[in-house]
């Protein structure tokens, strides 16, 4: 109950799948994944069929679920607002990775991160 109240679904515990919005099943689907106390998040498109003000939300929520419980979270999508939120990101094509990974010097989601020097 506490992981539905965190995302905002605690008034929608008993209702079925199929009556809840997309957006509710996103958040639902990030409630069940932090069940267990993982070090480690993966999401896959967690944003890709939601409108913006849920896709906002949903991207709020992993990001406070990083901070607060201090993981990793791995992150596809191809949404240049997602994107923006990474504090690395790197590009694959055709399965292998294409040019240099991207940091960023501080994001939404880890704070601020400083790239490595070359040599």
């Amino acid at each position: 109950m506490g992981l539905l109240e965190a995302v905002g679904l605690a008034h929608r515990a008993e209702a079925r799948a199929a009556h809840l919005s997309g957006g509710e099943r996103q958040r639902v689907a990030l409630a069940r994944a932090l069940a267990n106390e993982p070090r480690l998040l993966l999401a896959d498109e967690p944003t890709s069929s939601l409108g913006s003000e849920d896709s906002r939300h949903v991207l709020e929520l992993i990001g406070a679920a990083r901070r607060e419980r201090e993981m990793t979270v791995i992150l596809v999508s191809h949404s240049d607002e997602v994107l923006g939120l990474a504090d690395r990101r790197v590009q694959i094509h055709d399965g292998r990775l294409t040019g240099a990974p991207y940091m960023s010097p501080s994001s939404r989601f880890g704070g601020t991160v400083t790239p490595r020097q070359a040599g």
